[in-house]
């Protein structure tokens, strides 16, 4: 029989069980792991947060009964992608547009999905163990990183064409033999300190870079070029005009067309081809220029830059600035150069 159990009796649970709760930080200097029994499952949680916006769990949950719980995802922007190494999981999810009402994760599978402010019920099976990897990725974090290459899943272009993407729960495929190399370094890794964060996290951006190529391969997503008209690349020049002009506070990709008169697809792959990067890419490019300005020139300070450009998170602005001039934001006022 299943116990369903709500937030609160989750919560009365975990409050029940505190004396068995062992939690250490810093382990390795820079993690959290929770260890947690109760009547219902024992739990083992590990966080490594390597940056704001960037982050992986490792989960080793095992089930004494049958039990769905709901869960909120109530503020959770983040895209999420998730390699079962043991165990089935089955999730209810009504009414969510572009989501399956019912769907299951399954071992030796890979997903990717985006599901903010949504509430589901989460389904587990008695005697089951689940075993997974999750990295989680918010979308300040994903747009800055991934802006300058050259192919993107078209699961993912909407994450650097609007600032409310649609959300999607997608099954990527099997779980691929460099995928499970990347994981088990991920789940044994060698070195200790800085070299051990140093390593760890180039291993999940691997096994992210693995995913991503699987998703264009499962698609078939090759792009390619479009003949483009006169007239289609002075519209293109228009687009990136409005968008410097408007750079604080730009149009979606879509509002943009609109505005010059020409497809939202013409203009997205248009616009790499005359320019050399995405709509936003150049965006990201010309708002970290006038950063640079206004630091170096006018000597302001670093929030006040912030704002004026529109970002809206000032670690997110202080890595992608360090990334394309290789100092902070803070030095390049102080005068200072890249090493």
């Amino acid at each position: 029989m299943t116990n369903i159990l709500t937030e609160e009796q989750i919560n009365q649970i975990e409050r029940e069980t505190l004396e068995n709760l062992e939690v250490s930080y810093n382990t390795q200097g820079f993690d959290k792991i929770q260890r947690c029994r109760n009547s219902l499952y024992d739990t083992y949680y590990q966080l490594i947060e390597f940056r704001p916006g960037f982050s992986l769990e490792i989960f080793d949950d095992r089930y004494y009964q049958q039990i769905s719980s709901k869960i909120n995802h109530y503020g959770l922007y983040a895209l999420t992608a998730k390699f079962y190494l043991a165990g089935n999981h089955s999730i209810i999810c009504p009414g969510i547009k572009g989501v399956k009402e019912n769907y299951q994760e399954t071992v030796g599978n890979n997903y990717l999905f985006y599901l903010p402010d949504i509430e589901e019920t989460e389904q587990y099976f008695a005697g089951d163990r689940i075993y997974l990897v999750r990295i989680c990725i918010d979308l300040d974090f994903l747009k800055s990183f991934i802006n300058g290459l050259e192919h993107l899943p078209k699961q993912l272009q909407p994450f650097l064409e609007r600032n409310s993407p649609p959300r999607f729960h997608r099954p990527v495929g099997k779980i691929t033999l460099p995928m499970q190399t990347a994981l088990q370094q991920i789940l044994n890794v060698p070195y200790q300190g800085m070299i051990h964060r140093m390593y760890l996290e180039g291993k999940v951006l691997e096994l992210l870079a693995l995913q991503f190529a699987q998703l264009i391969e499962v698609d078939g997503d090759k792009q390619t070029l479009i003949n483009l008209k006169a007239s289609d690349v002075e519209k293109i020049y228009q687009a990136r005009d409005i968008l410097t002009k408007n750079y604080d506070r730009p149009p979606s990709l879509i509002d943009l067309a609109k505005e010059v008169g020409i497809n939202d697809n013409k203009l997205k792959y248009g616009f790499r081809e005359v320019f050399g990067t995405t709509v936003f890419g150049y965006l990201r490019d010309y708002r970290l220029e006038i950063a640079r300005k206004l630091l170096q020139e006018q000597k302001q300070n670093v929030r006040a830059v912030v704002n004026t450009i529109g970002y809206a998170n000032q670690s997110h602005f202080a890595a992608a600035f360090k990334r394309k001039f290789g100092i902070t934001p803070q030095d390049c006022r102080l005068g200072r150069k890249a090493v």
